[in-house]
């Protein structure tokens, strides 16, 4: 979600309820509490798949529709972003295609996406272009191509606040949930609205952040996630790059 933040469905809990808290003793909890909860929930389930779409403004001006597909597993995950423009205003729109394995980062992307999101040439931006590409850990894009493909880093963008009020029950997907409004911060930054189950494990079965909603779904089961052969690496300051295997 993190790359789609700057310009941006299907949910079943699998897990079974806990016994030792009935709906009304959690929902009687303050909005901090269930927040815990819910993280605790999220890394102990240690995998999730979402999908979702949202509305906004293309760097050319244009009004755009993002559409975002993530899996997310304990080290490795994937993520799929496409954006559409919505008012034929025919402007450039980016996108790209995410893989992360055990702390090592691939984007396969078009070249609008790696002059507006990773700040390349346009000379760098056309070598880069429709093919795999190694982020180092050293490159300042690292963090942001990484962020929600791995648990940890989706905990901490999703609940990225100190201060969280609750709403009224509210039915998500099927699932009555309690929402949690705050102002993220971070790399998803914005208004921001977590929908954490009532019931099972209070684990998030929405997530909306300035103005783009993901359903989360089919927590806890995980999926194959393999590195690309033969990406390009990407220098830490962006400048050309050489083969990897």
């Amino acid at each position: 979600m993190a790359i789609a933040a700057s310009t941006a469905t299907l949910a079943t809990l699998v897990l079974a309820a806990p016994a030792s808290a009935t709906s009304s003793d959690f929902n009687a909890q303050s909005a901090n509490t269930i927040v815990e909860h819910a993280r605790a929930a999220m890394a102990e389930a240690g995998s999730v798949s979402a999908s979702g779409h949202g509305f906004g403004t293309a760097s050319g001006g244009g009004k755009v529709e993002i559409r975002e597909s993530d899996y997310t597993g304990a080290t490795s995950g994937t993520q799929q972003l496409e954006i559409t423009s919505t008012d034929g205003s025919g402007v450039n729109l980016p996108a790209a295609s995410t893989v992360v394995v055990d702390g090592r980062v691939y984007v396969d992307a078009d070249a609008e996406f790696w002059t507006t999101s990773a700040g390349l040439s346009n000379t760098q931006a056309a070598a880069a272009a429709n093919r795999w590409v190694q982020i180092p850990s050293t490159n300042p894009f690292y963090a942001l191509a990484a962020a929600d493909l791995t648990m940890p880093s989706l905990i901490s963008d999703i609940f990225s606040a100190k201060k969280f009020h609750k709403g009224r029950i509210v039915s998500v997907d099927g699932v009555r949930a309690i929402p949690i409004m705050y102002t993220n911060t971070g790399n998803d930054s914005g208004p921001a609205i977590c929908d954490v189950a009532l019931g099972g494990n209070h684990l998030p079965v929405a997530v909306t952040i300035d103005g783009i909603t993901l359903h989360l779904t089919l927590w806890g089961r995980t999926k194959a996630v393999t590195a690309p052969v033969g990406a390009l690496l990407l220098p830490s300051t962006s400048s050309g790059g050489e083969t990897t295997t």
